[in-house]
């Protein structure tokens, strides 16, 4: 356990150490703190090892970031955005479906392979760019609001392909009986958490604003706050979907009560200066380059330059025939790179059920790893030229 503790240690003062220098050349913190986790991990100097404690850590940190993401979002500006937002998602999971299929079809013949390499690239991480967005200040912006929303559909989207690409693949080994079943029960779980999700942003604001102030006191709601975001969470996750997007509803959800600002700021306290880091550089720590050889060198460059494409070109065309200006649909496109901890549950899923093999494995995890560093820098070039 006292290992844990330097751990933490480490984490915590390579990230200020990281986001400062990153600070000087006027790039967003983050990017710092993303480069300290691979100089800190076994990419390098292997001071940190990622470990059980490190990755509960880790999802406290992202669950607490998209929570607050959640209460600091406009949510009558997110409804606006809400068909936008959708066919975006949509584009942003079409074209990377496509182009990350082709790309490995021209190194592998495996159908299954292929295809759960495309859908690998479809993930977006919306938290890499919440937090870039709150550093420029552009978080409730048509384009800020537009990615947020984006992200969230993408990811109940993405659910259903890995689900469904998961089934073809089960059944191939075992008869297609099972499909059918496999995609009705997580057709079912999606309907439900959506069904949630609408009746908490409905009904729960309107019930906490009716509690009087003496009840619902600022620290009172933030207790009860930060726990109803974590069985949230744990909600989602029993349903199939990621415990990020039930924190980031949850937060949505109480965006509008009483003391939300109080509630925001100690959620702030909490996030930033220990869960946060942590999270960020835990994304440095899971990629090992060590294990990088010419032999998967040109796949990895291939996907790489397949993943960001697929984003800019699948968001960005799409929210240019929504009428966006060409400017917000660069911002869009470059704030649905990061793949970050999306992807990375996806390729585990996909390495644990047998689709993707070790060797695919590693370019993958350098391609979510290598969108996830280029997000804050494409995103601050975009807004500084608005």
């Amino acid at each position: 356990m006292e290992k844990v503790f330097l751990d933490i240690a480490i984490i915590l003062i390579a990230t200020k150490i990281g986001g400062m220098v990153s600070k000087k050349f006027n790039m967003p913190q983050v990017l710092g703190a993303l480069i300290s986790g691979v100089i800190i991990g076994p990419s390098l100097f292997g001071l940190v090892q990622v470990s059980h404690q490190i990755t509960l850590l880790s999802e406290l940190g992202v669950a607490m970031l998209m929570f607050l993401a959640g209460l600091e979002t406009n949510i009558n500006e997110l409804k606006k955005a809400g068909r936008t937002s959708l066919l975006i998602a949509i584009g942003g999971i079409v074209l990377p479906l496509i182009f990350g299929t082709l790309s490995a079809y021209m190194f592998y013949s495996n159908f299954y392979e292929n295809l759960f390499i495309g859908v690998i690239l479809t993930a977006t991480s919306v938290s890499i760019s919440v937090e870039v967005l709150n550093e420029l200040g552009k978080l409730n912006t048509r384009a800020g609001i537009n990615i947020l929303g984006a992200a969230v559909i993408d990811d109940v989207i993405g659910l259903l392909v890995v689900s469904f690409v998961l089934a073809l693949g089960a059944s191939s080994k075992t008869g297609g009986g099972s499909t059918l079943n496999s995609l009705l029960i997580v057709g079912g779980k999606v309907t439900l958490f959506c069904a949630l999700a609408i009746v908490l942003i409905a009904f729960i604001p309107g019930l906490l604003n009716k509690i009087p102030s003496k009840k619902l006191k600022p620290d009172v709601l933030t207790i009860f706050g930060v726990a109803f975001a974590l069985i949230i969470g744990y909600i989602s996750e029993n349903l199939g979907i990621a415990a990020i997007t039930g924190a980031y509803v949850w937060g949505l959800s109480i965006s509008s009560v009483k003391h939300k600002d109080f509630l925001a700021d100690k959620v702030k306290t909490i996030s930033s200066y220990l869960l946060t880091p942590i999270f960020f550089a835990s994304i440095g720590l899971a990629v090992n380059l060590q294990t990088v050889d010419s032999s998967i060198l040109l796949l990895t460059i291939l996907l790489f330059i397949t993943a960001i494409l697929g984003k800019i070109l699948g968001c960005g065309l799409v929210a240019k025939l929504c009428g966006l200006k060409n400017s917000e649909c660069l911002q869009i496109g470059m704030g649905m790179i990061s793949r970050g901890e999306v992807a990375l549950i996806t390729t585990n899923l996909g390495l644990q059920s047998g689709i993707i093999s070790p060797e695919l494995f590693v370019p993958t995890l350098i391609v979510v790893i290598g969108t996830t560093l280029i997000t804050p820098i494409a995103l601050k070039l975009a807004f500084s030229r608005t």
